[in-house]
């Protein structure tokens, strides 16, 4: 299914980020994809299964959720963070950002596995203290 990804931050996110990055909390506000019931049947996938998204930046496995507001028709939204890191434009256009709207994506059902904190900083390569 081809979409439109938008991303920003969540009250949820905000509050596992206190709390710590590396706990399954920030895993289950971060790594998820906010889709409408028609696009999750269209796909058929339900609530907590994992899906690929892929853009022409990356790819990256995140779970599934129905969103609570409706998004507009051919969007969907992935919280701000490290597993959205993986799909969006990596360019910063001078504004020490990412641009975190408006990526086209593709999106598949997987039965890939979520990665967590220290796994995905491994593939970026940052490994730190994990």
């Amino acid at each position: 299914m081809k979409a439109i990804l938008n991303t920003g931050r969540t009250v949820w996110q905000g509050e596992a980020i206190e709390s710590g990055k590396d706990l399954q909390m920030y895993i289950d506000t971060a790594a998820i994809c906010h889709m409408n019931k028609d696009q999750m049947n269209a796909l058929g996938v339900k609530e907590g299964d994992t899906v690929k998204i892929t853009s022409k930046y990356g790819e990256v496995v995140v779970y599934a959720v129905e969103t609570a507001e409706t998004l507009p028709d051919g969007m969907v939204y992935v919280p701000m963070g490290p597993w959205c890191n993986h799909v969006v434009s990596p360019l910063l256009d001078s504004m020490a950002m990412p641009d975190f709207k408006d990526t086209k994506v593709e999106i598949m059902p997987t039965d890939e596995k979520v990665l967590d904190m220290p796994s995905l900083m491994k593939r970026y390569g940052k490994v730190g203290l994990y």
